[in-house]
Parts: C-alpha cells; structure tokens; sequence
C-alpha cells in the first residue's frame, strides 16, 4: 500500500514539475493568447493541466481504493490527494475541522447528496453539519499535512 502511495506520489510530483516547466517556458505564448484570443489559457496551459488532472484523479482512485481518503463534495480535492488522502466524512462526523478545500466546497454548495442533507447554517451565517458548526482544520493539523506532502515528495524520489 505505501509503495502504491510512493508511485502515486512520484507521479503527480512529475507532472506538477513538467506543468511548471511548461508554464515558465510558454510564457510569451500565454500573453499572445489572452492579448490575441478571447480564449483565456493556451493551448500548452491546456494540455499540461488535462495531464495533471488525469495523474490527479488517477492517484485520488488509488487512495480512496486504499483507505487512505474519502470525500464529501464533487469533484476530485487536489489538496487531500496532495497530502496523501484526507478522510473528509471522519472529519465532519467528529467535528475537528476539514480540510481547506473541503472547506470551500461544502461553502459553495459542492457536498455530496449524503452530506447535503444534514448541513445547515447557523443564525450568524456560519455552516454546519449535524449542527456542529464546520471549522477548518486547526495550524497544527495544517502544518503536519504540509510535512507529509514534503515527505512524499522527497519519498516518490527514490521509488522506482
């Protein structure tokens, strides 16, 4: 299983390095197409960000196959599978806080039918979930995150 998070990591450390790549390189390109075009991204932008989003959705199946993340919203949470997986329903049910994107996305209506059906807002306009008032996860939490997304970056190197 940590093998399969080690690859899963290296990959989408690759393609983060090759997007980067690219965008430094296609800069000249990305200023003609927003002064030239209505279209806001060029096409190098494009293709760079359909790669990292197939890596992205790739690793996130592997890790909710795993165990190692469930999601409460739409869509794919970049920052949880970053980190190796988040378990955003555990979170919500204990009431410690989620995640940042998590946390955007049960804001801008993104929760899953599941999880929709018990939030609410409170009289100070604050969201909740089963009446626990939703908090993002606490510096502490935050910061040791952060140290496991360095440590499976410096890991995914050595993987083969």
């Amino acid at each position: 299983m940590i093998r399969i998070r080690t690859l899963a990591a290296g990959a989408l450390l690759l393609l983060s390095g090759y997007t980067t790549g690219v965008l430094t390189t296609q800069v000249p390109t990305l200023l003609q197409a927003q002064e030239g075009d209505d279209q806001k991204f060029g096409t190098d932008v494009l293709r760079a960000y359909r790669l990292v989003n197939k890596s992205v959705r790739e690793l996130n199946s592997l890790l909710s196959a795993g165990g190692q993340s469930t999601s409460v919203t739409t869509g794919v949470n970049f920052f949880g599978v970053s980190v190796g997986g988040v378990n955003a329903e555990q979170d919500l049910e204990e009431g410690r806080g989620v995640d940042p994107e998590t946390f955007a996305a049960l804001y801008a209506d993104m929760a899953t039918p599941k999880i929709a059906e018990n939030l609410d807002y409170d009289e100070q306009g604050r969201l909740r979930y089963k009446k626990n008032v939703i908090r993002i996860y606490s510096r502490e939490r935050l910061r040791a995150l952060f140290n496991q997304r360095d440590q499976l970056d410096v890991r995914s190197e050595t993987a083969n």
